[in-house]
């Protein structure tokens, strides 16, 4: 059976970009007859809250957007001791190694010329904490000096077929530029490992999200790899922008008026309305159908989910 998921962050109110993520992740899922699971990734304590988590549990609802009740809510920050396992997974098999540096230390790495003829472009730049032995990383700790945990990354090219931008091959260095953060200094967890962990407990083998999150598909394929779990299916979907170009983000409360809370409270728009417009920005239905059932709406989506190349704004 299909497992796909919806799992947002509760650091503000749903906005549109949000709302075209769940719902292409629900319509992926119920076009293949399979179970739609919700997740809290509230592992940021400073901006998350819990009255955003009541929040966006009304505006998917309002949506029409139902979970299934018979699994578990996963909700990260009460995961820490799952996490811990998994690290100390990765640990085993010398995947990780402690960073101690610095913001600044690392600014300068990446901004370091390049060494050959100048023209080389490589993203990747290799951390030195990564060479140091264990008199080293003891020394540090006895001197009081904190450390992430930071992700191996091997020389490699990652494949897979996303189901709707097609074939993907990268260098899994160049895609992350930088050895990922497992855990911060601070001992949070970091999002590649949660997420990782967290898809394949949960089961899931259909990731839909935004493009913006295609780099890390190979970062998190290589995670839950090495843990020993069935790799998902990736579906990405264009962002939505605002008509000022900018990318719609709950820390500036989805640019005002594009929030779900505004559509529904202010603008007075049923859900099928909704659904309809959300469809439409993303090219999937033409503009003059204003309003669109969920049974519909799987149907244009399994026909013409969307043209991935074609530019996605809000209007």
């Amino acid at each position: 059976m299909v497992v796909g998921r919806y799992a947002p962050s509760p650091t503000g109110f749903m906005h549109y970009g949000n709302a075209a993520a769940a719902l292409a992740s629900w319509l992926d899922v119920r076009a293949r007859g399979g179970k739609w699971l919700l997740r809290i990734e509230d592992l940021d304590t400073e901006r998350c809250r819990p009255e955003y988590i009541e929040a966006l549990k009304r505006d998917i609802h309002w949506m029409g957007l139902e979970w299934d009740h018979s699994e578990p809510i996963f909700v990260q920050s009460e995961r820490h001791k799952v996490y811990e396992e998994a690290l100390a997974t990765l640990e085993r098999q010398g995947l990780t190694y402690h960073c101690f540096c610095t913001r600044a230390q690392l600014s300068a790495i990446a901004s370091a010329p390049q060494e050959g003829d100048g023209n080389d472009t490589t993203k990747y730049r290799a951390n030195p904490c990564e060479l140091l032995s264990c008199s080293q990383i003891f020394k540090n700790q006895q001197e009081g000096r904190r450390s992430s945990v930071r992700l191996k990354l091997p020389d490699i090219v990652d494949d897979f077929e996303d189901i709707h931008f097609g074939w993907q091959s990268a260098s899994l260095r160049e895609a992350m530029g930088t050895d990922p953060i497992l855990r911060r200094s601070d001992g949070m967890w970091a999002y590649q490992l949660a997420v990782s962990v967290d898809d394949a407990l949960q089961g899931v083998n259909l990731v839909t999200r935004g493009v913006d999150l295609m780099p890390s598909a190979h970062v998190q394929r290589y995670i839950i790899n090495s843990l020993g779990y069935e790799v998902p299916r990736y579906a990405h979907i264009p962002l939505l922008m605002g008509l000022d170009g900018m990318r719609l983000a709950k820390r500036n409360g989805g640019n005002g008026k594009y929030t779900i809370m505004y559509a529904r409270e202010e603008e007075r728009l049923e859900p099928m309305q909704f659904i309809a417009r959300i469809l439409s920005i993303m090219g999937v239905i033409t503009p003059e159908i204003d309003s669109l059932s969920l049974d519909e709406a799987i149907d244009f989506w399994s026909r013409h989910p969307f043209d991935a190349n074609r530019g996605v704004s809000v209007i």
